[in-house]
């Protein structure tokens, strides 16, 4: 379309609405194609990008920003960890600030990343220095996450306070560990998703059996079989356990 070369200040509202049902468009076929672990989503999300950037959508940008780091960081044919962290930075950055929810959202893939960087050093028998070095970048990013989520994110809040159980959890801070677990327990609870409040409660037990806690142990570990009880059947490999 000619007027898609032109400066966005010279488009009238029709064709910004034209620009902006192609980016929709766009948008549309590289989640499609990222749910199908098809690398070739790069190519569409990057036009969505360039469009609705054209059109001074800076929030629609933020969106396909997100995406792309996404791309970056799940798809193992795409796996670029400096791609994934240079795209979610570039979301933070186009987001108005009075968008708490997703500015939290980025910090939580921006810890995310270096979580995941540490995963791969572990792998790689790295040193001590370089493993807590990746978990101390990880650390301020999830807590940034955790202060601007609102109260009523409960599903965001709940996945940043595992996150950070966990990592305090590699850390060998078992009390930290345990708060941001229990934390997430609770925000599972208020949701109503009794079946993730149970695989929180599980591996809960799975860390106090190993710090030799056992009768705290215990108690997570009947706590879980409660939970899972409520699905009955659907969960009797888990009741079992």
């Amino acid at each position: 379309t000619p007027f898609l070369t032109l400066p966005s200040e010279s488009l009238n509202d029709l064709q910004k609405n034209l620009v902006r049902t192609l980016a929709v468009s766009l948008g549309g076929l590289g989640q499609i194609l990222r749910e199908q672990g098809n690398t070739n989503c790069i190519e569409p999300y990057k036009e969505d990008y360039d469009l609705v950037l054209h059109i001074g959508d800076f929030s629609g940008a933020a969106i396909v920003a997100f995406n792309l780091g996404h791309a970056y960081k799940d798809l193992p044919a795409l796996r670029d960890l400096m791609q994934a962290e240079r795209w979610y930075q570039r979301s933070l950055e186009l987001l108005d600030e009075r968008d708490r929810l997703g500015r939290g959202k980025c910090h939580n893939q921006l810890g995310s990343v270096s979580y995941e960087r540490f995963n791969d050093a572990r792998k790689a028998n790295a040193p001590e220095t370089e493993l807590h070095k990746y978990l101390n970048d990880a650390v301020p990013n999830y807590h940034q996450g955790l202060a601007m989520f609102p109260p009523n994110a409960v599903d965001a809040l709940a996945i940043n306070h595992n996150q950070l159980g966990v990592i305090y959890d590699d850390a060998g801070d078992l009390d930290r560990a345990l708060y941001h677990y229990s934390e997430s327990i609770r925000y599972k609870d208020q949701a109503g998703d009794i079946y993730a409040a149970a695989q929180t409660r599980f591996n809960v037990a799975l860390v106090l059996i190993q710090a030799g806690r056992l009768s705290d142990a215990r108690e997570y570990a009947y706590a879980a079989l409660r939970n899972y009880e409520v699905y009955k059947d659907d969960a009797a490999d888990k009741i079992a356990k």
